[in-house]
C-alpha cells in the first residue's frame, strides 16, 4: 500500500514539476501559461502528446526535439524530478507524523 502511494505522489510530482517548468518559462517571457500548447521553443512545433511525458520523453528523445532536433537543456527534467522528490518527502513527512 505505502509503495502505491509513494509512486502515486512521485507521478503526481513529476505533473507539478513539469507545470512549473512553464510557468519559469513563460512567466518572465511575457507568455500565456495555458497557450499555446507546449511548442518547441526553436521551431515552435507543438508537442505531441506522446512527447509531454515528464522525464520519459526527454530520455527517449536523448534531450532534443523531435522535429528540429534543438537541444533541450536538462533543465527541464530536473526539474520534474525535482517535483518528483518533494512530493515523496512530503508524504513521507505526513505519514511520519500519522
Amino acid at each position: 500500500m505505502i509503495v502505491v502511494v509513494l509512486v502515486s505522489a512521485f507521478l503526481f510530482g513529476l505533473i507539478v514539476g513539469s507545470f512549473a517548468n512553464v510557468v519559469l518559462v513563460r512567466v518572465p517571457a511575457g507568455e500565456s501559461i495555458v497557450q499555446p500548447a507546449s511548442h518547441c521553443p526553436s521551431c515552435e512545433t507543438p508537442v505531441r502528446p506522446y512527447d509531454n511525458l515528464p522525464v520519459v520523453s526527454w530520455l527517449a528523445l536523448r534531450g532534443r526535439c523531435r522535429d528540429c532536433g534543438w537541444h533541450i537543456p536538462a533543465r527541464y527534467p530536473l526539474v520534474e524530478l525535482a517535483g518528483g522528490v518533494i512530493a515523496v518527502v512530503v508524504v513521507l513527512a505526513i505519514l511520519a507524523v500519522a
